[in-house]
């Protein structure tokens, strides 16, 4: 490390650098902080959260997210992962990175369309010493355009991910999966694996308003996406392993590896997991709407029960993150479901499931100790099993092809 310059002996009379020293924080950690800079967004997506095209939500002004970046740094917040709206279109991108970097904090994340990336976007962030991970979204061969809302979208993401590739900058994508473009993931991925996508994130389309008046009949329930995504498993290991998959919900596949994860299966199964908390991600990051909402995480955007939430710009994030809702989601036990949640009590699974995702519950219930539909679906109808069972056959039948062929 001496060699590479990143550290330097500390010799005789010589003291460590102020931001080198340790550092009482007086309000609970948040190690990332996940911040929509703009609610506005060059494209018209048909599920998106926050209305981007008409700018529903807004952003805060120059001067309250400059103040915001200064509370994070006294709050002890150690990266910042950047999305939208769409980033790029907002005009004080760069004094905002900037001021992050004033504070020893580092950009570790962009979420972007890909429209606006190029190679003077990508010099910028190298000028600062800054490598941050693009997330592109890509929503199937032959549907991005469609589902993004602006013709050469697709074309516009691909260009993205080809020059973050040549760049060197590393890089994941992001796909919505619908009806309409479920059967395309097999050439989706074989195109991403082409282009060197070294991860895919794989998701339902999230049940907002716009999308349920934009959908043309292509949105899938639960069991109808589950069931998709477990007919894909066995083309993961025919293709070679090609990247990091995660199917969310269901399983989560590694590039060139055997090995796999159903997601469903959270908990040991035994009441040692009863003081474990309900989401353990909320522990350690948060999300910022554009309007300046703390949010446990982007999800809950979609529940009505986000004005509980507090603005950062009224109280600010100190406070926040104590705020007492706040910490309901991000404090809470699967114990302290199960004695709020007669159903999950009684249900033979709860060691298991552990009550699921709470910003789909409070989608669903409105009751942040509701029940999690998806995963009662998925644990009561037998999927956990078939999934395992499903990824077991495929590997035995890739493991058999690898004999033959040798």
């Amino acid at each position: 490390m001496e060699e590479e310059g990143i550290i330097e002996p500390c010799g005789h009379g010589i003291s460590l650098e102020d931001d080198q020293n340790y550092r009482y924080y007086d309000n609970r950690f948040v190690q990332s902080v996940f911040w929509s800079i703009t609610g506005r967004c060059n494209y018209r997506c048909r599920h998106c959260y926050m209305d981007a095209p008409e700018g529903a939500l807004g952003e805060l002004s120059h001067e309250q997210a400059i103040a915001f970046i200064d509370e994070m740094a006294e709050c002890g917040v150690l990266c910042v992962d950047i999305t939208g709206g769409e980033p790029f279109v907002r005009k004080d991108f760069w004094l905002l990175v900037d001021r992050i970097q004033s504070h020893k904090m580092t950009v570790r994340q962009i979420y972007t369309n890909g429209w606006l990336l190029n190679d003077s976007i990508l010099d910028e962030f190298e000028k600062r010493n800054l490598k941050p991970e693009i997330s592109i979204s890509f929503d199937g061969v032959g549907w991005h355009d469609w589902m993004r809302g602006v013709k050469g979208a697709e074309e516009a993401a691909l260009r993205a991910l080809k020059l973050c590739k040549r760049r060197g900058f590393p890089m994941n994508v992001e796909l919505c999966v619908h009806k309409g473009n479920q059967e395309t993931l097999r050439e989706t991925m074989r195109i991403l694996s082409d282009i060197g996508v070294p991860a895919l994130k794989v998701a339902n389309v999230s049940p907002t308003d716009l999308w349920s008046c934009n959908s043309e009949g292509n949105d899938l329930d639960t069991r109808a996406y589950t069931e998709a995504m477990i007919r894909y498993i066995p083309h993961f290991f025919e293709d070679g392993m090609p990247m990091d998959v995660m199917l969310t919900g269901v399983v989560s596949l590694h590039k060139g590896s055997k090995n796999y994860e159903v997601i469903p299966v959270r908990l040991s199964g035994t009441e040692e997991c009863l003081n474990r908390l309900l989401c353990g991600a909320v522990r350690y990051a948060c999300y910022i709407t554009p309007e300046g909402r703390l949010l446990p995480c982007m999800p809950m955007t979609a529940c009505e029960e986000q004005a509980e939430f507090p603005l950062i710009q009224d109280i600010g994030l100190k406070k926040g993150l104590g705020n007492s809702f706040y910490m309901n989601i991000v404090d809470s036990r699967v114990k302290d479901l199960l004695a709020k949640n007669t159903k999950c009590a009684a249900c033979e699974f709860k060691y298991r499931c552990g009550g699921g995702c709470r910003a789909f519950a409070l989608a669903q219930t409105g009751d942040l100790m509701g029940c999690d539909g998806n995963q009662c679906l998925l644990w009561k109808e037998g999927y956990t099993e078939r999934i395992r069972e499903t990824a077991d056959t495929a590997i035995a039948r890739y493991c058999t092809n690898q004999e033959r062929s040798s």
